[in-house]
């Protein structure tokens, strides 16, 4: 059994995306048409948990859909990708999520998300991936769910002795011992702000941000800073990632490639500089496409980008 184990093991929603491109974002009480529209497979986990299989990693993927059309075929969606979904539970008489986008011609969105049956999480759903979890090398968890079951996520990770990357998003209250037990902590600037209780707006204020919340207990601090790379921040380090300069479609996403490559490449190679330097440039080709999983690059296609962007500066 211990071969068929994934490498990395998934919580979190599983929502559809009904996404709108548009040629600016609506102010409050504005009516946009738009003539492009598209559904695409979302949510964070799922999102995460597609990019790294896409790179090469063996994952699971632990969720609630509802049982519905669009449940099905979200499940059908990350086998094709080779997710296994064995834990992905069909929810009677709850909705699947859906997540609701607004993308204009510089790439930036709006997004609006309706859980449905990811708000349904229980400890038993944990339990039954108890094997998984004791036998995978790497954790991946975000807080679309009750911090309770975050908590118990976080716990069980710990008594397994499994690496856990946590990307606090969206910021909840967490106290300091929980995040103590998280061995990478990914946020972006926004997010970093409201942690460490400063402004985050570039890549001197995000290394005070690491910084404060190096002191709190995390051992890896990294803090996305979209377009302008990531700021890592350990106990022998501080250091800026620059990111190559691409052509933005649809930014939606580009946070969960970065998280999943990340762990993926932490998992294979072991070096966090390497794996950081390396999901800058994922993120990056991530946004030259639309839709969330339908951004996520296979190997292949990272590389043969990073083989065309080899000229940029790296700090």
């Amino acid at each position: 059994m211990g071969a068929d184990m994934p490498d990395i093991v998934v919580f979190g929603t599983i929502n559809m995306d009904y996404v709108s491109f548009l040629d600016h974002l609506p102010e409050i009480g504005e009516t946009i048409s738009t003539k492009v529209f598209g559904m695409f497979p979302g949510g964070k986990a799922a999102n995460q948990a597609v990019a790294a299989s896409r790179l090469g990693s063996k994952v699971s993927l632990i969720g609630r859909v509802g049982d519905d059309e669009l449940g099905r075929k979200l499940k059908e969606h990350l086998g094709k990708d080779g997710v296994c979904h064995d834990l992905v539970q069909f929810t009677p008489e709850s909705q699947t999520g859906i997540s609701m986008i607004c993308v204009d011609k510089a790439g930036r969105n709006t997004i609006v998300t309706h859980s449905g049956a990811s708000d349904l999480w229980t400890k038993q759903d944990i339990d039954a991936a108890e094997t998984i979890i004791n036998q995978a090398k790497y954790a991946m968890l975000q807080i679309e769910m009750d911090m309770e079951i975050a908590r118990y996520i976080i716990t069980k990770a710990r008594l397994a002795g499994v690496k856990l990357v946590l990307n606090l998003a969206p910021v909840i209250p967490i106290d300091t011992e929980l995040l103590s037990m998280v061995d990478y902590l990914i946020v972006n600037e926004t997010e970093a702000s409201q942690l460490a209780d400063i402004t985050v707006n570039s890549v001197q204020t995000s290394k005070a941000a690491a910084q404060i919340l190096f002191e709190r207990g995390i051992q890896n601090v990294i803090i996305t800073l979209g377009e302008a790379g990531a700021v890592l921040k350990t106990a022998t380090l501080s250091r800026h990632f620059q990111s190559p300069k691409v052509e933005v479609v649809d930014s939606t996403a580009a946070g969960d490639c970065f998280v999943a490559a990340t762990t993926h490449f932490l998992c294979k190679e072991k070096d966090l500089e390497m794996a950081i330097q390396k999901a800058v440039e994922v993120a990056a080709l991530s946004v030259t496409k639309a839709g969330a999983q339908t951004s996520a690059p296979t190997y292949d296609e990272y590389m043969q980008f990073k083989q065309k962007n080899q000229n940029y500066v790296e700090e």
